[in-house]
């Protein structure tokens, strides 16, 4: 497997010991070494589920309404694609690929019932937490 496109950590069978068979734990560094290239393939993984998708649903009932949410979440995987494949930009793939998880993760939380009301209403407690800490007014307990 040395010889393929993914390189030999994708594969837990390269050559090195694992230990007994806890391959996968040690694969979680390599997320650090190896950003750009999860990333792009996580955001490759990504394009064929939307494919899987279109193709299942229709392209037409995927493209009708775009919510800014998918607007947000389609231009960050573009971006993670051209960081990682044309630019080579960790940096950037890294960028692109925490914006993929916000949109999605946002996303998420937005089809939950009161997802977004509690959203706001958590981050209107913090936010009046991090005001009285800074304006040096304690908290009653």
């Amino acid at each position: 497997m040395t010889g393929s496109w993914f390189g030999s950590w994708s594969s837990p069978f390269s050559g090195h010991s694992n230990g007994g068979g806890t391959g996968q734990a040690l694969y979680a560094p390599l997320l650090l070494l190896k950003a750009r290239k999860f990333a792009l393939l996580w955001s490759l993984g990504s394009v064929f589920a939307l494919l899987g998708a279109a193709v299942l649903r229709g392209p037409s009932k995927l493209i009708t309404t775009p919510t800014p949410g998918a607007a947000v979440y389609l231009c960050s995987l573009a971006g993670t694609l051209y960081a990682a494949l044309s630019l080579h930009s960790t940096l950037l793939t890294a960028l692109g690929a925490a914006l993929q998880i916000a949109a999605i993760v946002g996303y998420i939380i937005a089809l939950l019932p009161g997802g977004s009301k509690g959203i706001r209403f958590v981050g209107g407690l913090a936010a009046s937490a991090i005001k009285r800490t800074v304006s040096g007014k304690t908290m009653p307990i």
